[in-house]
This record gives structure tokens, sequence and C-alpha cells, in this order.
């Protein structure tokens, strides 16, 4: 059987609204496949056939790729607007990043901000719940 070419199975664009994330539409009529590889690298759902991407580091187009890339490999179709091409493309510079990360190289940097984006997630979800002790700490004698 031959790969259908007339519709993606998977539309990435950047989202209208916020400069960096990024919309998926999927238009194939089976997406549960899609939506689990989508939300593996961070996508959330926000309707039937729509998720997005966003994430505290702005590095939404490099996790698209990476999602597109997996789902390509499991055989759908993907199509990656224009606009989200060129930001794939442009390299990151990560010019608020700390001073001490300037000798990092860009993935090392991404495996620090991948962490604090797992901690963002875990909040977001409930998973992780920060307590604030306002009180003195007193010595016990």
């Amino acid at each position: 059987m031959t790969a259908r070419t007339d519709l993606s199975d998977v539309r990435l664009a950047l989202h209208p609204d916020h400069s960096s994330a990024v919309v998926a539409t999927l238009t194939a009529p089976e997406r549960y496949l899609a939506r689990s590889v989508l939300a593996k690298y961070g996508f959330r759902a926000t309707g039937d056939s729509t998720m997005v991407l966003a994430r505290i580091d702005h590095d939404e187009p490099h996790h698209a790729d990476k999602a597109a890339a997996a789902l390509r490999e499991g055989g759908a179709i993907v199509e990656v607007s224009a606009a989200l091409q060129v930001e794939i493309e442009t390299e990151w510079t990560y010019g608020n990043a700390p001073t001490h990360w300037q000798w990092l190289t860009p993935e090392e940097i991404r495996e620090h901000t991948g962490e604090a984006q797992r901690i963002h997630d875990d909040i977001l979800a409930g998973r992780l719940t920060i307590h604030l002790f306002l009180g003195q700490f007193r010595s016990v004698s």
C-alpha cells in the first residue's frame, strides 16, 4: 500500500498569539497515536484535534522538530509550516542564560532547561507541591 500524500496527519505551526509556542493540528481520523507521541514531547491537548507546546525556555521549535521526526518515524505524514521551519533552523543563543552556562554546549543547556521544564510540569500537574514555611526555626535541645 502506498503512503497517502493528499493530506497531512499532523500540521505543526507557530502559535498565532504566543511567539515561541507551537500548535499541532491533527487531521488523521485515528488521532490517539499522534496525540501520545506529541504528549511525550510536551504538547498539551487544547481540543479534540489541537495540541500546543509551550515551554519555559522558549525552545519549542527544537522540541517540535524532535516530535515531527518521531511522528514520521512512526509513519505519520507531518507538515511543518514555513515560519516554524525557519525557527527550527535558527540556532538558539540562550542570551538570558546564567553566566556560568556560557561554557556549555546547546545540548547541555537543553538538559538543564529540560530539568526546569519537568519541575514546572510537575507543579502544573499537581505532582509536586512546594510548601513555604514563614516561621522561625528553633533549635531543639
